[in-house]
């Protein structure tokens, strides 16, 4: 995120969703597709801020992590003036569900910005 309002109070938050339809290979049938209740999602510790303020990770770590079938807080800053900016490195753990076959699945994760 990169915050260049100069805003007097600049606090924002980046949510986090993964698409509907979840994550399909093939033609997307129940057992090609992988549900996005079934995509976990930390964001970690910021990598990088700039400004000043409170920057807030929506997940510290793997224990904290969630799913990402609704939407979820992936960082934010509480607090603060000015520009600013956080850049954060997510992981993303799929748990493949017993009846999945076997393939190259795709999807989409997005990420906004308030």
């Amino acid at each position: 995120v990169s915050d260049q309002r100069a805003a007097l109070t600049a606090t924002w938050t980046a949510t986090v969703i993964a698409a509907t339809g979840g994550f399909t290979t093939g033609a997307g049938t129940t057992p090609e597709t992988v549900p996005t209740g079934d995509a976990l999602y930390w964001s970690g510790p910021a990598t990088a801020t700039t400004g000043t303020g409170t920057f807030v990770p929506g997940q510290a770590n793997a224990a904290a992590a969630q799913t990402l079938n609704v939407s979820r807080t992936a960082f934010s800053k509480t607090t603060g003036s000015g520009n600013n900016s956080a850049t954060w490195n997510p992981t993303v753990l799929i748990n493949v569900p017993d009846q999945a076959v076997a393939g190259v699945y795709t999807g989409t994760v997005n990420h906004s910005v308030a």
